[in-house]
């Protein structure tokens, strides 16, 4: 019996080996990019809604690009640039009430009620847009570490120096 199960895998190993030879895939690294991140580590939130990575606080969620390139993962890529995109726009609207103040040449032009609607509504636009950046960086953060945790299979094609393919296969799950 086990006999079979060897001559079995000898069997799917050669033909693995011979068809890597008909084909000739040169290129291995492009098949095994989106796999190769074991290095990066999953991102904490702590109870005071701080990012840690690597056991070690970021000091700004603009620090998250730099896992979050490295895994490359057009998803998280798309929560975190609309992110960026979202907060930029609050802080472009919070700078409106002093335009509008200046435009209109100090204090004696400007109505107390229409200065007073647009500061508050200043207010109310960035800080929605900062609760929706957060929102959609937590997001990021949670798509980051889904993706961290899949299982991960590979296959590696060499030629040895006798010119004879080397093949490997590997899985890396992380609990």
């Amino acid at each position: 019996m086990k006999t079979k199960y060897l001559l079995l895998f000898l069997f799917l190993t050669f033909s693995l080996a011979i068809q890597a030879q008909v084909s000739r895939i040169d290129s291995t690294t492009a098949l095994l990019k989106k796999y190769q991140f074991s290095h990066l580590k999953p991102i904490v939130v702590g109870a005071n809604g701080r990012y840690y990575y690597g056991g070690v606080r970021l000091r700004s969620n603009y620090s998250l690009e730099i896992p979050f390139g490295e895994l490359d993962d057009p998803e998280v890529n798309h929560y975190f640039k609309s992110a960026r995109v979202i907060r930029t726009v609050g802080t472009v609207v919070s700078v409106l009430p002093t335009l509008y103040y200046l435009l209109e040449g100090g204090s004696a032009n400007v109505s107390r009620r229409t200065f007073w609607a647009t500061y508050l509504a200043s207010i109310g636009v960035s800080l929605t847009a900062n609760i929706i950046s957060t929102l959609k960086i937590r997001r990021a953060v949670s798509v980051y570490n889904t993706r961290l945790a899949q299982p991960r299979i590979g296959l590696s094609l060499q030629n040895t120096p006798l010119s004879r393919p080397a093949v490997g296969f590997g899985i890396a799950w992380n609990m």
